[in-house]
């Protein structure tokens, strides 16, 4: 999407957040906080113990490990939402150590972060910045590496003059009696393993250490009971966590970091021992006979360390509920087969995944017949300009890119799952202004699948202005909220131009692709082989024949972005203007098992725009498709000398006859 992609590309400037000497308040700590947010959820329960500990004075936060720089927009989203824009985050530089982001990329791949409604990161690095505050504030600050230690250690060798400057450096890492699920150590423990030899640069500096090794974490497991008190806190503070453990998508945190945080100002809940720590080629730490050089927690209360925990954080910040929604609007007939079908998502496959804005794969609780839904996560409000910022909400929201323009009768169709709600706020951004519009439908049925389907020209804006949704209008994410405790699951979005009166055809079963050339670009959004002309297609434009370097004979090959597992039947239907013949082939092709269904269609209308059908699953079909088979491109092959403009190309699945 251009906007998106132009936004994620702005320089980072850097606002008056220089280090500078700054007072300590009375009783607190200076702390910075290195972290490689965005794994494992421990890091942003370490993060809110931070900012709910009134001892301590968080001074920054630096990141480390692979794309060191999407963990720093992610923390810029945290502490923003706090309104803590104050505190300055830098990203470790690379070379980092190997450790790809999965679910909770989502946190960073956000409007809040996107369009410029949160701090930014630093331009200097955590090294340089580390430095920097060191150098202004000697003595005085604590650092907590709760990640690799490779901007622990390069700082310590690019700079070696800053050792004294460190008060200490407390660090969650390492093993030394018990390993993972209180086992004595049979492997590295995660942190120190990713960087071993930036562990070994750490434990040999002589700077004051405090270790929190698995001897003192491993067993620290947010169990039900807790973490249900924990989330139901309902604060912006819990929900910033509760929104990554949801991308997280894994049952049960333990808190190693968390117990090191509170190793910088509170040591009751642990055992600790003055040993000589050593850390191998491999990353396995040893207790040795040497002077110590570390003082490390070799046990843990850990029940008594959660209850404490809990009751500190979730108290910290006082619950935000958000407010009720308006513009309660009926559903309405989904109707025939559409005028133009905009965009789909079902979901299935994960070729538009990285447009799926919020929500995460449900595959426990989904439609008959379907593998996947969309189970929907916290999130702000889209709405920056008349939303509540101050709250969260659970939605699916997904992103059409590029957005399409509408017709004059816009519907949206979407199958729903919901518990403990009968209610749903459907929004809708539009491109073209700049606002978004949204209705609300209620009294909807709880813990089963169900259609609905909404008349999208009757959204507005939150204060009622906006008018309806116009034709031409562009669009872009398709959001549906609920309240925060709730539960939702979406699958089928269709979002279309309703059919005609006189439309007899059923509305598609399934949808496998759709293609309209009206926005986005050739080889990007539509890859494949032809030309997009302006202003020449059936609405807008189109998508013209070029010459084919095989055969030198005009065609068009639209490639479908990925493989598309198809149906019981397999339809296409499209709209074409044919000029110079009235025959075509059309293919439905599987490139990588060069499997070919190849149809010729004769006596075609010529020179005007016409639409034609396509039943890829005809019994007279030669070597038919099967339902289970996947196709990743269409081939519209015409003679020498044709030429073809192609406009609202659609494969589907048919519904069944009314």
């Amino acid at each position: 999407m251009p906007r998106l992609l132009a936004l994620c590309l702005l320089p980072v400037v850097l606002l008056g957040l220089a280090a500078s000497a700054q007072p300590q308040a009375a009783g607190k700590t200076p702390v910075i906080l290195d972290c490689d947010i965005g794994n494992d959820i421990d890091d942003s329960f370490a993060l809110a113990l931070i900012l709910a500990s009134p001892e301590l004075d968080l001074r920054g936060v630096t990141t480390v490990s692979g794309d060191a720089m999407t963990r720093a927009w992610m923390v810029c989203r945290f502490l923003t939402m706090l309104d803590r824009k104050d505190i300055p985050v830098a990203a470790g530089a690379p070379p980092q150590p190997d450790q790809k982001i999965e679910g909770m990329y989502q946190y960073r791949n956000h409007p809040a972060p996107i369009y410029n409604r949160t701090s930014k990161p630093l331009k200097e690095s955590a090294v340089e910045f580390l430095y920097g505050q060191l150098k202004a504030n000697p003595g005085k600050i604590t650092l907590i590496a709760v990640g690799p230690l490779t901007n622990v250690a390069r700082l310590l060798t690019e700079h070696p003059d800053c050792k004294p400057w460190i008060k200490r450096l407390v660090i969650m890492g390492g093993s030394v009696r018990v390993g993972y699920n209180n086992k004595p150590p049979a492997e590295p423990e995660w942190n120190i393993k990713l960087d071993p030899k930036a562990a070994r640069t750490v434990f040999a500096s002589g700077v004051p250490l405090t270790v929190a090794p698995l001897d003192a974490t491993t067993m620290v497991k947010l169990e039900a009971p807790l973490r249900q008190q924990f989330f139901a806190a309902g604060s912006l503070l819990t929900w910033q966590v509760e929104a990554m453990y949801q991308l997280w998508d894994q049952p049960t945190p333990v808190l190693y970091d968390p117990v090191a945080v509170a190793l910088a100002f509170e040591e009751k809940f642990c055992k600790l021992e003055d040993l000589h720590i050593e850390v191998d080629d491999k990353g396995l730490m040893k207790s040795g006979t040497g002077k110590a050089n570390a003082r490390v927690a070799t046990g843990i209360q850990s029940e008594e360390f959660l209850k404490w925990y809990v009751d500190r954080v979730a108290k910290a910040y006082p619950p935000a509920p958000p407010q009720p929604p308006a513009n309660f609007s009926k559903p309405v007939a989904q109707g025939g087969f559409p005028h133009r079908i905009h965009t789909f998502e079902d979901f299935e496959t994960d070729i538009e995944k990285r447009w799926w804005m919020s929500g995460k794969a449900e595959k426990a609780i989904t439609p008959p017949g379907r593998g996947r839904a969309c189970r929907g996560v916290l999130t702000l409000d889209f709405d920056d300009l008349q939303g509540n910022m101050k709250t969260m909400y659970n939605a699916v929201i997904f992103n059409p890119v590029p957005g399409p323009p509408m017709g004059k009768h816009t519907r949206l169709s979407f199958r729903y799952w919901l518990k403990g709600t009968d209610t749903i706020r459907v929004q809708l951004y539009s491109l073209s202004n700049g606002y978004h519009r949204y209705l609300t439908v209620d009294k909807l049925s709880q813990e089963q699948w169900q259609y609905a389907t909404v008349d999208m020209t009757a959204m507005r804006r939150p204060d009622g202005s906006g008018g309806p949704l116009a034709e031409h209008e562009r669009i872009d994410d398709i959001q549906f909220y609920i309240e925060p405790k709730a539960e939702i699951i979406v699958d089928d979005i269709v979002l279309y131009d309703a059919a005609p009166p006189e439309e007899k055809r059923p509305f598609p079963k399934n949808i496998h692709y759709t293609g309209w050339f009206d926005s986005g670009k050739q080889g990007k959004e539509w890859p494949g082989s032809f030309d997009i002309v302006q202003k020449q297609g059936y609405f807008w434009h189109a998508a013209k024949s070029v010459e084919n370097p095989e055969t030198k004979e005009p065609w068009i090959s639209l490639h479908l972005r990925g493989e598309r597992p198809l149906g019981e039947a397999t339809h296409l239907v499209f709209r074409y203007q044919l000029t110079g013949a009235d025959t075509l082939k059309v293919g439905l092709v599987n490139r990588t098992t060069k499997q070919l269904q190849q149809v010729e269609l004769k006596s075609l209308k010529k020179g005007e725009w016409a639409e034609a059908a396509v039943d890829f699953s005809a019994d007279a079909q030669p070597g038919k498709p099967k339902k289970g088979d996947k196709t990743d491109e269409l081939r519209f092959l015409l003679p020498r000398g044709a030429e073809l403009l192609l406009d609202d190309v659609l494969l589907f699945e048919p519904g069944e006859k009314r």
